[in-house]
């Protein structure tokens, strides 16, 4: 099967395309960090920047971090207008050669772990972010000094 491209916007929020992200990880959970603010807001120029957005996949099982996108499969070109979104990818083939890697490790493993795991990008200034995981969840989040202070001294 051919891969398929898939974008989902974020309604009313404008990611800011210069912003480098913060990306954590706790067990199993990605979080994905970036610069935003609400979009009708910005429209009028009163900005309201006292949040975060968050991409959070749940149950990743994989991930990878490119810098150089233009070196990548997929294309960075897609004809859309949204101002926030992510992709997912269908019949990616990235993640059959993870689900295979898996089954070739523990054979039984869909005996305890039933979930669907789909293929995630996310990008920011000049790098990707792909993962495998279950689910994106977006949520605002308030600003932290951590998260600000990462920003304003590194890059």
């Amino acid at each position: 099967m051919k891969e398929e491209i898939i974008v989902h916007k974020i309604e009313n929020i404008w990611q800011d395309p210069q912003c480098f992200c913060i990306s954590e990880f706790i067990r199993d959970e990605f979080f994905y960090y970036f610069k935003c603010w609400d979009y009708n807001k910005g429209i009028t120029h009163n900005i309201e920047d006292d949040f975060l957005g968050c991409f959070n996949v749940e149950n990743m099982m994989s991930i990878k971090h490119l810098r150089h996108t233009q070196l990548e499969l997929y294309p960075s070109n897609i004809n859309h207008d949204y101002k926030c979104y992510y992709y997912e990818i269908k019949n990616s083939k990235w993640m059959t050669k993870i689900l295979n890697e898996r089954e070739n490790y523990d054979s039984n493993w869909r005996k305890y772990d039933d979930r669907v795991y789909k293929h995630f990008i996310f990008e920011n200034a000049k790098y990707w972010v792909e993962v495998i995981g279950t689910k994106v969840i977006f949520d605002k989040v308030k600003k932290s000094n951590e998260k600000i202070y990462l920003w304003e001294n590194y890059g």
